[in-house]
């Protein structure tokens, strides 16, 4: 009768903790999907897009190769073409990965915070910020790979 009781504990103590569980997951996911949603409402795919594709144009610019207009748009035209849809479908299982990494507080603050008038601002304006930044750590890895793979080689080779 003891172990009856014990395993009936046991299992209504499980179940319990599994039932908090899930309706925490689902709440969490509830509250990434609010974020997730309104964020890719104000998404600007074409900027995001063009992050991806400019870096490739100026890197083909510094290595001498000389592209005509319609080559660049022909290549701009490519990656719009690719990315999109693909881009969007990842963008939205961030929901997901939202879900699984931060607690129901983290994620309702920045729920909050996007939808507070200086939170999507601030926001909006990170496309630029990294495209911006994009370029200065195009250069210092250019400036510091040629000290870095000999290093790299070293490691590789088990010396």
């Amino acid at each position: 009768m003891k172990r009856l009781f014990l395993a009936a504990t046991t299992a209504a103590f499980l179940s319990t903790s599994a039932f908090a569980q899930d309706e925490t997951h689902d709440a969490r996911l509830a509250i990434a999907r609010e974020y997730v949603d309104a964020s890719m409402a104000d998404l600007d795919m074409y900027s995001f897009i063009q992050q991806l594709w400019i870096p490739v144009i100026q890197q083909m610019k510094s290595s001498g190769i000389q592209l005509s207009a319609d080559q660049i748009s022909q290549i701009e035209t490519l990656y719009l073409d690719t990315l999109t849809e693909p881009m969007l479908n990842v963008m939205r299982q961030q929901e997901l990965l939202m879900a699984e990494l931060m607690t129901l507080e983290e994620l309702t603050a920045l729920r909050d915070f996007y939808n507070s008038e200086h939170g999507r601002a601030v926001m909006m304006k990170m496309p630029q910020l990294s495209q911006r930044q994009q370029p200065m750590i195009a250069e210092m890895m250019r400036a510091l790979t040629p000290q870095m793979l000999p290093r790299l080689q070293t490691i590789i080779q088990g010396s």
